[in-house]
């Protein structure tokens, strides 16, 4: 990469320091389709960037694309037979970053 290991380097600098990380505060109280929204409004861009890159990996793997058509497509339903609050939660971060839910 374009870094070598350093050590001593806190509080973060050099050329790939983007900025401090933010804090996010996931509110147990809310019902569990909306506990991620506000996360995924910010960080959405970043999440459909690793959910293409494991697309990505998987069809050099597969270059039929089928593997990643039935993640997506055939085998969303799924999720529904995680335990309860899970199931919701993936619902609604499938639901705000609109990403598939495969």
């Amino acid at each position: 990469y374009g870094e070598e290991c350093r050590s001593k380097m806190y509080p973060p600098s050099g050329p790939t320091f983007k900025g401090n990380i933010p804090t996010y505060v996931i509110n147990l109280d809310l019902p569990p389709s909306k506990r991620w929204d506000d996360l995924m409004r910010d960080k959405k861009t970043e999440l459909k960037t690793v959910i293409q890159n494991i697309k990505d990996i998987a069809n050099t793997f597969f270059p039929s694309g089928k593997v990643v058509d039935i993640v997506d497509n055939k085998i969303a339903h799924l999720t529904a037979t995680l335990p309860y609050p899970f199931n919701e939660e993936l619902q609604g971060i499938a639901n705000s970053s609109g990403i598939p839910l495969g």
